[in-house]
């Protein structure tokens, strides 16, 4: 959300390769995950190119078994997750930007604001719709997280990537099929709970233009 936000933000300005930069940030959120899989397994191997990349320019204290290492592996995946949704949620964000109506910074502007109030008093109250729409799609989209995970790691090594969807799939796989319709049953009842009880609240913090 950090990201995507800065993103929108600077992207919502008048720059002349604004709209290539939009398309090259957003351009992940419509790989294949199964592909994304791939690619970043040969990247992040022991062996494979960011290693051999930092070994390169003699920065081995940096080398490290980045899906292998259960302290590792799951910022890892975390972090190709990030990469990989920062785009969509840009969008979502920069969408919410250009609704607001540039009269508001203009009479800022006149009032001696500095950028900080602008963004403080305008742009994210006005942005919070938006904004509460990307934070809602992030969390049920973290909650639903499965494949590349798997493809990745297949939730090891031991459970150290293990994600609630992996479990599940294991559970099936293994002939559990109870154990997991009662899993799937909880992840339903969690994200339901959690989208509610999020929405609610940032709802209270809207503001109309």
């Amino acid at each position: 959300m950090i990201l995507g936000l800065f993103l929108a933000i600077v992207l919502n300005r008048e720059i002349r390769t604004a709209n290539i930069m939009r398309s090259i940030y957003f351009m992940p959120a419509i790989i294949s995950n199964v592909a994304i899989a791939l690619i970043f397994s040969s990247i992040l191997h022991p062996d494979g190119i960011l290693n051999s990349f930092l070994k390169a320019i003699n920065m081995d204290f940096l080398v490290n078994n980045w899906l292998t290492d259960p302290n590792l592996v799951m910022f890892s995946v975390s972090s190709i997750e990030v990469w990989k949704w920062t785009g969509f949620t840009m969008v979502i964000l920069l969408a919410g930007l250009q609704s607001i109506p540039t009269e508001y910074y203009e009479a800022c502007k006149i009032d001696g604001a500095t950028g900080f109030d602008k963004f403080r008093y305008i742009t994210f109250p006005l942005l919070m719709p938006s904004f509460n729409n990307a934070l809602i799609i992030c969390l049920v989209g973290g909650l639903k997280v499965f494949d590349i995970v798997y493809a990745l790691t297949g939730g090891g090594p031991g459970n150290a990537s293990e994600v609630l969807n992996t479990y599940v799939f294991k559970a099936y796989g293994r002939g559990y099929y109870g154990e997991a319709c009662a899993a799937s049953v909880i992840i339903g009842v969690l994200i339901a709970t959690i989208s509610l009880f999020t929405l609610k609240p940032l709802r209270s913090k809207e503001v109309e233009m």
